[in-house]
């Protein structure tokens, strides 16, 4: 059979098999394995993968990142987040709104994952918020959306998993969602604003501006400066690799657990049992699929797929429209990590073949699956602030819709101006 029909007859198997409900790592290993059986009658060609795959130093950056956040989230490290950005932003229209999104932006500088940054400031947020009568759809919608700048504003867990498929500098991609990552939040923080402004009744007045509650809030802020300066800063000054800057930041939020008198054994035990069941589930989804990888570098699709577009002679804008809405699709029904492993080594020949900087592609698809979290039937972070608000979807999905529309005006900026997320990494010391 011609390969690329028996890659799409492939990869139809195993959309199936994910939608049918079986594990996303099971369905991309297994249809890998059927393809090479059927289509190359030589599925030993995968034997090594299993082991060649996660035998890599930079990926013991994904379960540091993870013990990193549940240390942080275990020593109650988003309280203090929280308090000390109401302080900072309560004055302004929109008032605690405002705390909902940049506590999400700062949670997400310490921490590598989406839902968790969406659970951890969610849980504490929204108590605050009914109790002070502020617009339910809005502040559902905020929190859902913040959430999402867990994947974008590094460390990035999809980042990791981007840049070893994608075999770009996980560094520079870290380091290329800072700008994306503040500009998003500029934009969620100017549209609750204007919003707040038309309509005095969603938020309420809060306090007013002082120096000292600015003074105090950073002052409260400081687990946030004190990891991000060595984990951020540690990469950009060439310091550290992006693994050693996990491991460093691990054991910085075990000092401010210590700091802070939280660092306990029934702690620490949770924050390593978690640790151990999202890496397990994050990297058996990254062998799953190598493994499919494997079978479509065995059958050429990918280098065939970039030749047959590039020789349609489209446009760079035009194609990156089409994957536009191809992932939007895509991330309607599947998580980021998922979407990255199942589409990246087919796509990277023709991003690479229409001379796109990957660091930027990288940028985008983040963005992209940042979208597909707030986006239904499975956009997860819906679910997240669904279960501790308990709120109808329908309510999350309607406060969300808005936030939803500035992520794709943010990745049309990035596509206009890609100096927004080139720029800082140019400046890397390598």
């Amino acid at each position: 059979m011609e390969p690329l029909s028996a890659t799409l007859i492939v990869l139809g198997f195993a959309l199936l098999l994910m939608l049918s409900g079986v594990f996303v790592s099971l369905s991309l290993m297994t249809a890998g394995l059927v393809g090479l059986y059927i289509f190359r009658d030589n599925i030993g060609i995968a034997s090594n993968v299993f082991f060649d795959s996660t035998n890599s130093f930079t990926l013991t950056a994904v379960p540091l990142f993870i013990f990193l956040g549940e240390v942080l989230v275990g020593c109650g490290a988003s309280s203090t987040i929280f308090r000390g950005t109401s302080r900072l932003l309560s004055w302004a229209p929109g008032g605690l709104l405002h705390a909902n999104l940049l506590s999400c932006a700062m949670f997400s500088a310490i921490s590598g994952s989406s839902p968790a940054t969406a659970a951890t400031i969610g849980s504490v947020a929204l108590p605050e918020l009914e109790k002070r009568g502020y617009d339910r759809r809005l502040s559902l919608g905020s929190l859902a959306a913040g959430g999402t700048l867990g994947i974008l504003i590094p460390p990035s867990i999809n980042m990791i998993v981007y840049g070893m498929i994608a075999n770009a500098s996980i560094g520079k991609l870290f380091i290329s969602g800072v700008i994306p990552g503040i500009l998003m939040v500029g934009l969620f923080m100017a549209y609750v604003g204007i919003r707040a402004l038309r309509h005095r009744d969603l938020a309420p007045a809060e306090f007013k501006l002082s120096l000292s509650g600015v003074l105090l809030g950073l002052v409260e802020l400081w687990p946030v400066w004190f990891l991000a300066g060595i984990v951020l800063g540690g990469i950009f000054f060439g310091i550290f690799t992006p693994t050693e800057a996990a491991a460093v930041g691990s054991a910085g939020a075990l000092l401010i657990a210590a700091a802070s008198r939280k660092l306990t054994w029934a702690m620490l035990s949770k924050a390593m049992t978690n640790t151990v069941a999202i890496s397990s589930k994050v990297l058996i989804i990254y062998v799953g699929a190598m493994v499919l990888g494997n079978f479509l570098g065995v059958m050429g699709a990918p280098q065939r797929l970039a030749d047959f577009v590039l020789d349609a002679d489209l446009s760079m804008y035009q194609v990156l429209a089409i994957l536009l809405v191809f992932y939007l699709i895509l991330g309607a029904f599947l998580d980021g990590i998922s979407m990255m492993v199942l589409t990246v080594p087919t796509v990277m020949p023709l991003i690479l073949g229409l001379g796109i900087d990957p660091i930027w592609f990288g940028v985008a698809l983040v963005i992209l699956c940042e979208s597909g979290m707030i986006t239904p039937p499975m956009g997860l972070n819906l679910f997240v602030i669904q279960g501790i608000s308990k709120s109808p979807l329908g309510e999350v999905v309607i406060g969300v819709l808005p936030f939803f529309g500035l992520m794709i005006a943010c990745l049309l900026l990035l596509t206009i101006f890609p100096s927004i997320a080139l720029w800082l990494p140019s400046l890397m010391a390598f």
